[in-house]
C-alpha cells in the first residue's frame, strides 16, 4: 500500500480543545463563592447533601473569573448544609456573559432530555440492592 492510500484510510480527526485551554481544579473557599440570584433551576440542597455525604464531593462548582457560579448552584448550598469551608471549583473564565449564562442553562437542560434505559436501569438498582451497601439506595437518588 502506498502512502497516499494510508492517509486516505485513517480516521478523521476528532475535534480537540482549544489550543492551550487546560481545565484546572482549584480549591476554593465556599464564602467566596456568589450565587446567581437569577439561576433559573431549583434544587433539593438535602438530596445533593446526602449524595455528597455518600459518595464525597466528586463534581466541581464551575465559576467565572469573579467566583460567580456558573454551574453547582446545588452543590454550593448543599455544600453549605454540610458545613465544608472549601470546595472544588473549575474557572471558566474563558466564557462571555452570553456564554455563561446559555451554558447554565445548557448544563440542567441537557442531562433534563436524556433518557433512562429503563432495563439497564432497573439491572443497576437490583444488583445494587443485592450488595451489602454502607448508604442508602436513595443517594443514587431513586427511592
Amino acid at each position: 500500500m502506498n502512502r497516499h492510500a494510508h492517509e486516505q484510510k485513517q480516521a478523521p480527526s476528532r475535534p480537540r480543545l482549544r489550543p492551550g485551554k487546560r481545565l484546572a481544579v482549584t480549591y476554593r473557599a465556599l464564602s467566596e463563592l456568589k450565587l446567581d440570584p437569577k439561576n433559573p433551576r431549583r434544587h433539593d440542597r438535602r438530596q445533593i447533601a446526602r449524595s455528597i455525604e455518600t459518595f464525597d464531593f466528586n463534581v466541581p462548582i464551575l465559576v467565572d473569573g469573579q467566583l460567580n457560579v456558573i454551574a453547582g448552584h446545588g452543590r454550593v448550598l448543599a455544600a453549605r448544609e454540610l458545613g465544608y469551608g472549601e470546595v472544588p471549583t473549575i474557572d471558566l473564565g474563558h466564557l462571555n456573559e452570553a456564554q455563561k449564562r446559555a451554558f447554565m442553562i445548557a448544563d440542567n437542560r441537557l442531562t433534563e432530555v436524556s433518557v433512562w434505559n429503563d432495563r439497564l436501569l432497573a439491572e443497576s438498582l437490583t444488583y445494587l440492592a443485592t450488595l451489602d451497601l454502607d448508604f442508602s439506595i436513595e443517594a443514587t437518588g431513586f427511592r
